[in-house]
């Protein structure tokens, strides 16, 4: 089947016809040759025997058989001669010939037993007849013979099959030509018009027309040159609108939805443009900040479709001033940006005043309430000097920041101070952040194991860490919101946030660990908190009700806020450590560093600064410190920590100076709280003891 099904028209109409054809013929030919044959044989054999039995009569007649010539004159008078297949031939009674016609055969020399009889050989069919006197006695005379030529018969007939079996060949070939005429009248105009459709799919856009005269080839032409043209009148309309479409994707993705102004990233890379042009060429560019003032008034009391609408007159107004080799753009919200080209200082100056002003006439009309806004603008020049876009969009913000400090619907020019002012209004965001933060429980534990080197029977400290969520759901590490909460004194709601939410997650894990061999978690406490009186009262109301032994808890205080904060930080340590909390000064040698202040500070644990321990290895000034540390705390029974263990060579080199404790990315790294916790309650219900293995597997890592 799937042999036929992969033939071509022309070679099915071969098969389905010329050799069934041919096949039929051959059989019927040989069937009429058998048949014709057969009745030729009938035919001659009773022939034979009538002319064998007339002779017979003849000669029984006549006394007696006379010579030779008689029998010939009677032989030729049967017209036996006219039968090409037959011999004649009269014997006397010893079967000795007498007179022949036609060719020889041979007589079998037995005596017959029958008057007539038909005696087979291999290629010729005798018949026999006896002939008798007519004396009372009947004595035999002689013998007529008349014998069938087989072999010569069979030959001729062969022949004329063979040549019926050629006319039928020569005819069955004028058919095939006819067969093959046909077919390819049927099949070259397929074949034409699928290697025109092939064109098409290749681009090549006209189909050629083959004149065929059959009506169904032609009905198929003309369908398909109907699909090819309103295929291309298909393509043609999807073309534009594949070209439209990706307009419109490169307008929407160089444009603000809203307003239709240039965006943000279109924006910044013209900036980038301008920024290599300052560079190559030296021209002169500057760009302006533009920050509505007082903006979100109106989306408070009126809806953002009205502040919608507000920002697109305002996009509207300004545009008309804005020269056509400028970039005007929305960065978003209420903010705008304007790349001037080719612009001088002093001219961006007078450009952004008469911006200002446009805004500051322009009223807008809701509801029957009319609205009245300004805008600030920042300009920073743009110089060989500035390194990035991001620096060139960061100056012009912070000149923005300048202007509305200055009471709104300013125009501030960027000088080097105005960055302070920008970071301090950074810092201002985070305070905000940072308490909403605390009342909406934004903040997120983590912890890092602290892992024993000498004896490793101790048991393993977990640092608590602190990290804060965003609003997507991933983690702002520590360093980005601190340094403001230090600023702003909000470092001591945030230890107290730690040290609440610390002692709720370990509850449990406390109340299963008194079979066991105990842990130690390290909570850091800020400067602030040293000198609140009320953080004593705090720690210890809530031993009390989560139920946490202090033996398990170590507090950790840097090296700079215990030395300045002394007196309270050593009445802390006291108090806390008659309870049995531990304590450690951390990063020490970092900042006012004394080790006569060892003498006054009950700590437990020295915590090596990192900057010493991360280059150890090879620079000598570092690891001369580090050693001078490690003989201080020996001598003081304090056990020591080094932070920043990153390398093996960092870890052998600890191990064999004697420091008590390793912590670091090499060793581990930080991990939530909750994921370390459920580790923990896993490797404690299936061991009695926690290994140095598990207790990794309990840390956690700050983002």
């Amino acid at each position: 089947m799937q042999f036929f099904q992969n033939l071509s028209i022309q070679s099915r109409l071969l098969l389905l016809v010329i050799a069934p054809v041919f096949a039929l013929s051959c059989f019927f030919l040989l069937f009429d040759f058998q048949e014709q044959l057969k009745s030729d044989e009938d035919k001659l054999g009773q022939h034979a025997l009538t002319t064998a039995k007339f002779l017979s009569a003849v000669v029984h007649n006549q006394s007696e058989l006379h010579g030779r010539p008689y029998i010939e004159r009677l032989l030729k008078a049967s017209q036996l001669n006219r039968e090409p297949y037959l011999s004649l031939m009269i014997a006397d009674a010893d079967k000795r010939p007498l007179a022949q016609l036609g060719a020889s055969f041979i007589v079998n020399e037995s005596l017959p037993q029958q008057d007539t009889q038909v005696m087979q050989q291999a290629t010729h069919d005798v018949t026999m007849v006896k002939i008798f006197s007519n004396e009372a006695k009947h004595a035999l005379l002689g013998f007529v013979f008349v014998a069938i030529d087989k072999a010569a018969m069979i030959e001729d007939h062969r022949q004329a099959f063979i040549r019926n079996i050629g006319y039928i060949t020569l005819a069955l070939m004028l058919c095939s030509v006819l067969v093959c005429l046909v077919s390819r009248s049927i099949s070259r105009p397929i074949r034409e018009m699928t290697a025109a459709l092939k064109r098409f799919m290749l681009g090549n856009q006209h189909l050629s027309q083959v004149k065929n005269s059959l009506p169904e080839i032609h009905s198929l032409q003309t369908t398909i040159n109907e699909i090819s043209r309103e295929m291309q009148h298909v393509e043609a309309d999807m073309r534009h609108r594949i070209q439209d479409a990706q307009a419109q994707l490169r307008y929407q993705a160089r444009h603000d939805a809203l307003t239709g102004l240039v965006n943000r990233q279109e924006l910044e890379r013209r900036l980038q443009q301008a920024l290599e042009d300052v560079k190559q060429h030296k021209a002169n560019h500057v760009f302006c900040y533009m920050d509505l003032d007082q903006f979100r008034v109106i989306n408070d009391t009126c809806g953002h479709p009205a502040g919608d609408e507000m920002l697109r007159q305002i996009s509207m107004i300004l545009s008309q001033r804005i020269r056509a080799e400028d970039t005007f753009a929305r960065l978003g919200g209420d903010e705008f940006g304007l790349l001037l080209s080719y612009c001088q200082v002093e001219k961006a100056i007078e450009i952004a005043a008469q911006l200002r002003q446009m805004v500051e006439a322009f009223r807008f009309m809701h509801e029957g309430r009319l609205f009245q806004t300004g805008i600030s603008i920042g300009i920073v020049e743009i110089t060989a000097d500035l390194k990035d876009v991001g620096q060139v969009t960061r100056h012009a913000d912070a000149a923005c920041y300048v202007a509305k400090d200055n009471g709104r619907n300013q125009i501030h020019l960027f000088h080097p101070e105005d960055d302070v002012l920008l970071k301090r209004h950074v810092e201002m965001e985070w305070v905000l952040r940072i308490n909403e933060a605390i009342e909406h429980n934004d903040f997120v534990l983590y912890c890092q194991g602290i892992f024993p080197m000498q004896q490793k029977e101790l048991p393993p400290f977990y640092e608590i860490l602190i990290r804060k969520r965003d609003e997507n759901g991933g983690i702002i590490p520590p360093a980005e919101f601190l340094p403001s909460a230090e600023r702003y004194q909000l470092m001591a709601k945030i230890d107290r946030w730690v040290i609440q939410h610390a002692f709720m997650a370990l509850q449990p894990l406390f109340k299963t660990q008194s079979a066991t061999k105990p842990f130690i978690v390290s909570i850091n406490l800020s400067g602030m908190s040293l000198g609140d009186p009320t953080l004593l009262p705090y720690i210890k109301n809530c031993f009390a009700n989560y139920e946490i032994s202090p033996s398990h808890v170590c507090f950790e205080v840097t090296e700079t806020s215990a030395i300045i904060n002394i007196d309270n930080t050593i009445k802390l340590i006291t108090e806390l450590k008659t309870m049995g909390t531990r304590f450690m000064l951390d990063d020490f040698g970092s900042g006012m560093s004394s080790f006569s202040y060892l003498k006054h500070l009950p700590v437990d644990f020295l915590k090596m600064d990192g900057a010493y321990v991360k280059d150890i290895t090879i620079n000598k000034v570092d690891l001369a410190m580090a050693k001078a540390i490690q003989s201080v705390a020996e001598s003081m029974s304090i056990q020591t920590i080094a932070e920043y263990v990153e390398d093996q060579a960092t870890l052998d080199c600890l191990e064999e100076m004697g420091v008590a404790f390793a912590q670091g990315f090499y060793l581990n790294r930080p991990a939530p709280l909750s994921e370390a916790l459920s580790r923990h309650f896993a490797s404690h219900n299936s061991a009695p003891k926690l290994s140095t293995s598990q207790a990794a597997a309990v840390t956690v890592i700050s983002a």
